[in-house]
Order: C-alpha cells, then structure tokens, then sequence
C-alpha cells in the first residue's frame, strides 16, 4: 500500500547534490510532495528531508540507491511515530462575500496568525503538521484562496538519535 512517507538525507552541501538527489527521485518514478534544504549545523553538511509516495519496499529500495551518490552519507526514513514534523504556510483569502469574523473564527482553531489585512484580502501564517496544513488549507478553499506558499516539512526523529 502507498502512503506518504519521510525521508531524512545527511548530504555534503556541494553544488549539483540536489540535482543528483532529485534526478534519482524523478528516475525511480516517486512524485517528491515536498522537500526542505538547509545547512545542517556541521560546515560542510546540509539536511534534506523529502516527502515521497510509495510503499515501504519501494522506499527502502529507494534509501539503498540514495546511499550510492557519493555526497549523501546518511538517507533514513522518518517514521511517523517516532518524529516530529512541521510545516510553515502563508495563505491569502478572499473576503469578498464572506465574514471576516467567520474567517477568523476558521482560521484560530489552527492557530494561524493574521499578517495583513487587505481591501478584499486576509493573510495568515500558521504552522503545524502537513496533515494539520491540509486540513487547514480544505477548510478554506471555501472562501477561496486567493494563493499560498508552503515551506515544506521540517522532521526530526524523537528521543536522542540523530541523522548525522
């Protein structure tokens, strides 16, 4: 069965790793849902995490092909329930026809900030879970999204185990 999994890369941070990285992904036939690049805190190193569909003997096989490019030197996957994962949003609605307080309303129980307030427009920043982002994101095509920009998932494992 397919499902939405995560996966953590430990890679040098070398011009053309991400090409190398996503190539492999696009090769192996995965859709990449989303994806996150930042400096690991060791010079020299950057964290990827990935999240990608599939079953877990594809993505075990694709783990095993990722440790054969030369500048990935750790790829794990990131099981749901042993990591913490978030996410940041920045979403623009309509208010033309609708309540700004009903808006409110909707957005609070996500704990979303309101950023700017324009003449026909709300924005919101809010962070969580990606499934918490979804459910956010569908409770407000109702009053139509006008756009938003997604980070991509942050994860770390729990406990003291490390990806480096």
């Amino acid at each position: 069965m397919e499902n939405k999994q995560i996966i953590g890369l430990f890679v040098h941070n070398h011009p053309g790793v991400l090409l190398r990285v996503t190539s492999l992904i696009s090769r192996r036939g995965f859709n990449i849902d989303s994806l996150t690049v930042s400096p690991a805190g060791l010079d020299g190193y950057s964290r990827m995490t990935i999240r990608i569909n599939g079953n877990d003997d594809q993505v075990e096989q694709f783990i095993n092909q990722m440790m054969k490019i030369v500048d990935v030197k750790k790829a794990e996957i990131m099981p749901e329930n042993s990591s913490v994962a978030s996410e940041l949003i920045l979403i623009k609605i309509s208010t033309d026809g609708h309540d700004n307080n009903e808006i409110l309303d909707v957005t609070s129980a996500y704990h979303a900030s309101l950023v700017n307030l324009g003449e026909h427009s709300m924005t919101f920043r809010a962070s969580g879970t990606p499934e918490a982002i979804d459910t956010l994101v569908s409770e407000l095509e109702h009053y139509g999204i006008l756009e938003m920009a997604r980070t991509g998932i942050a994860a770390l494992e729990t406990g003291d185990k490390c990806l480096k």
